[in-house]
């Protein structure tokens, strides 16, 4: 594919890596920071490496806030890396200079519609712009250290431009697979999230040496993942591919959401463990992940899930770890 003008919204962990992976593909990247993102851009302006991605990021035009329809005149391809809570904010102050072009979104989430239900985010987000946006969302295992450093990765695009997407970013380590499958795409991407939480418990309730139960529950996660995007109106097969086996195993192997988790399980009060993250600095989406799946499964008659509801009474209900997973009930 020829040279893009590509525009990433979001300089945190992710949009930084996907900017630097842009880069990699010959385009001409620009990188626009939300109005909590200065830190990250200040010392990216003077040259040196980006406070979390530990990169510099000498090749890519550098926007701050303020600048937002500059960052977006021209583009050919918008890529969207703000997190879940900031996508309805800053698509809406993006709306009148968004152009008609396809936009690839690694935020990952349910989000409350006008209706009062949870959906995904690409159907909110165009509800909240006032017209359909060609999201395409980015799932599978892909962390942004990883990809910045040229790891190899295995990710799937979904969505009506998935193909265009994936001609512009895959090749060299990058390796990405297109599927008409957005729903289920982007509902494995939200639930992976809660089920890893669930995963890191394991860790700090009985130790390292938990490696059957981590397994059990990581079976069990694919099977209720299975029935929550059946229900969404995503595939089954999807679940069993890189957007859910593949992105559950990375995110429960290591990481925030899995951290966050084990801290809860030596028996800390989630609220606590999600209050002490945030003050450092790190993002803990299974705290939120495991509310809003687990509403997303009641609003649509989904009730078979005994892990998410386990889940979801440790981290929501203050039920006690022990005694709660001693009582979990597997499909088998």
């Amino acid at each position: 594919m020829s040279q893009l003008r590509v525009t990433v919204l979001g300089a945190g962990y992710m949009g930084s890596a996907m900017a630097k992976v842009a880069a990699m593909r010959g385009h001409a990247v620009r990188l626009w920071g939300t109005w909590l993102d200065d830190p990250m851009l200040e010392p990216s302006e003077r040259g040196e490496p980006h406070p979390r991605l530990k990169l510099p990021l000498t090749e890519l035009a550098l926007y701050r806030a303020p600048r937002l329809a500059e960052a977006l005149a021209g583009a050919e391809l918008v890529i969207h890396a703000v997190n879940s809570e900031g996508a309805v904010p800053v698509m809406t102050r993006a709306a009148a200079h968004l152009p008609d072009v396809p936009i690839l979104s690694v935020s990952k989430g349910f989000l409350e519609s006008r209706a009062g239900r949870m959906e995904r985010l690409d159907l909110v987000v165009s509800e909240a712009v006032g017209r359909p946006l060609r999201f395409v969302h980015a799932a599978g295992p892909a962390k942004a250290m990883e990809i910045a450093r040229r790891v190899m990765t295995w990710m799937v695009y979904a969505g009506p431009d998935a193909a265009f997407c994936v001609d512009a970013l895959g090749g060299e380590h990058m390796h990405i697979g297109a599927s008409a499958d957005i729903a289920g795409a982007e509902m494995c991407s939200a639930l992976k999230n809660a089920y890893a939480t669930g995963l890191g418990l394991w860790d700090g309730f009985i130790g390292v040496d938990a490696h059957n139960a981590r397994a059990a529950c990581f079976t069990q996660a694919i099977v209720e993942m299975r029935r929550l995007v059946v229900a969404g109106g995503g595939r089954e097969e999807t679940v069993h591919g890189a957007a859910g086996v593949g992105d559950l195993h990375v995110t429960g192997a290591g990481g925030r959401n899995r951290a966050f988790g084990e801290r809860v399980g030596r028996g800390k009060p989630a609220k606590q463990v999600a209050a002490e993250m945030l003050a450092a600095g790190e993002l803990t989406e299974g705290y939120p992940a495991i509310a809003t799946a687990h509403r997303f499964a009641r609003e649509r008659g989904v009730h078979d899930l005994p892990y998410l509801d386990a889940l979801h009474a440790i981290v929501w209900e203050g039920a006690p770890v022990g005694d709660t997973l001693a009582k979990l009930r597997l499909s088998v």
